[in-house]
């Protein structure tokens, strides 16, 4: 088992903390992703729901997405970070934003996906898993 993932939003308002391994962590370069974090991706963690706690009392984002699954985003409505998500897909499972960590370098994106809605100048997180 690793050291718990720890994190929260950029003024402190909002903290969250992860135990257990986590399952994967992805660069997803959907168009919702794209908006959510104001850039060409976003880097997230996947980690198991029950090992997962928070304070304080983060804002909450639904939509469905193209695929018919609910979408709920987690951000602080104080300074606007994207904290975490979950989804109707994976109900045991919580897709924490990597930026939003104690420290990101905990973990290494794996996959890369929906490289399909990618934007022709992110070729960054395309670099990042070629290392």
């Amino acid at each position: 088992m690793t050291d718990p993932l720890t994190g929260g939003c950029a003024c402190g308002a909002v903290r969250f903390s992860a135990g257990g391994d986590p399952r994967f962590s992805i660069i997803c370069q959907c168009r919702q992703c794209q908006q959510n974090t104001g850039s060409g991706n976003a880097t997230q963690v996947c980690v198991d729901a029950d090992g997962f706690s928070h304070q304080g009392s983060p804002n909450i984002y639904r939509r469905s997405s193209e695929s018919g699954n609910d979408v709920t985003k987690f951000f602080c409505g104080t300074c606007g970070c994207p904290l975490w998500g979950v989804t109707t897909r994976m109900t045991d499972a919580v897709m924490i934003m990597a930026g939003a960590l104690d420290d990101p370098s905990q973990i290494s994106p794996q996959y890369l996906v929906y490289t399909d809605e990618a934007q022709p100048w992110d070729h960054a997180s395309i670099e990042a898993l070629q290392k």
